[in-house]
């Protein structure tokens, strides 16, 4: 493959102003597409409308790769499905990393086959911990070593500590949707009547729970807006909903960016992030008085917040920027080009 004609086209479900590493690439000849399905016009009353644009936008980046040497690199499970189910068919021997490979429920049935088949032909995956290697290995039928871990990693995000919190008074804060627990956290709120929570997260990962007294619900708002609440925050609870979930990695990553001592369920798909008492402290999954003990001595003692949040930090500058994000796919370019 020459380098000079490599042509790396993204499959994503993300906005069409996004380019992953290519800022971080300008430096070599190779060219940059983005194929998204949300570019896809189709009526929004029309069903399966999500799956067709996947398949839509899969078909044009895959026919793209057929007119010069290519590197397709999908990003999330779905996109790499229908990429790779278009290549199979289009273009079998198309060069294939899927990035972000990350399944909060695991698919069943029919949808399982038909993934497990389709992801054969792609050479190498990214998940986000050391769980999800085995996890998916096992379930899909992908040797090991295809598959790479890479911590979550973003540019540092900027912290907005001049600007007035939106949230008055002192408050913890939980942040998030998938995987997540909250009937655990609401439980344990409510021995804790003189500690304020605030939540941001998706309605459907609320509603059917019983809101205390002491409970802030914060919904739809803009990321600027939860990234205040969590800044004025003492601490940060991640609620995951039990020991095995590969969910919570983009929370934690952030919390360690600004800076936050965290309380997270003792998942093992957070293991590659928290190390009890040194980054984070764990709780015992869906043990409410468990929750509420690690709440309370984390409140009480300031010496430890600070402690924790300036280890947490740390490691996220370590591991989580996205320098190293942009060293391996510099290492997956160099051993591709050398194929």
């Amino acid at each position: 493959m020459q380098k000079s004609n490599l042509n790396i086209i993204n499959l994503s479900d993300l906005s069409a102003d996004w380019h992953w590493l290519r800022d971080e690439f300008k430096h070599l000849p190779n060219k940059w597409a983005h194929y998204t399905s949300l570019n896809t016009k189709l009526p929004k009353h029309l069903p399966k409308r999500q799956s067709i644009a996947r398949f839509m936008t899969a078909t044009q980046a895959v026919l793209d790769a057929k007119k010069q040497p290519s590197l397709l690199v999908s990003h999330g499970p779905r996109p790499a499905y229908y990429g790779a189910r278009m290549a199979q068919h289009l273009h079998p021997q198309l060069p294939h990393l899927a990035y972000s490979f990350n399944f909060t429920d695991l698919p069943t049935g029919f949808q399982h086959k038909a993934m497990a088949k389709a992801y054969q032909q792609i050479d190498r995956f990214v998940v986000y911990s050391s769980l999800e290697k085995k996890l998916y290995a096992d379930y899909f039928g992908i040797a090991l070593e295809r598959i790479d871990m890479l911590h979550w990693s973003v540019h540092a995000p900027t912290v907005p500590h001049d600007e007035p919190p939106i949230e008055q008074g002192d408050y913890i804060c939980a942040l998030g949707s998938q995987g997540r627990d909250y009937e655990t956290l609401f439980a344990a709120m409510r021995t804790l009547r003189h500690i304020r929570l605030v939540v941001v997260a998706t309605a459907d990962s609320v509603q059917h729970l019983s809101v205390p007294e002491n409970v802030t619900i914060r919904t739809h708002i803009p990321l600027a807006h939860a990234h205040n609440i969590l800044t004025h925050s003492r601490l940060m609870v991640v609620p995951l909903r039990d020991s095995q979930v590969p969910c919570g990695h983009v929370t934690i990553a952030s919390g360690m960016f600004f800076n936050k001592a965290m309380i997270v369920t003792n998942s093992e798909g957070v293991h590659d992030y928290i190390q009890d008492q040194k980054t984070g402290v764990f709780f015992n999954p869906k043990e409410a008085n468990d929750l509420a003990e690690k709440i309370q001595q984390l409140w009480d003692d300031p010496i430890q917040i600070n402690r924790l949040a300036a280890t947490g930090y740390a490691f996220a500058l370590e591991h989580c920027t996205e320098k190293n994000v942009v060293r391996y796919f510099a290492d997956y370019l160099s051993h591709l080009q050398h194929l």
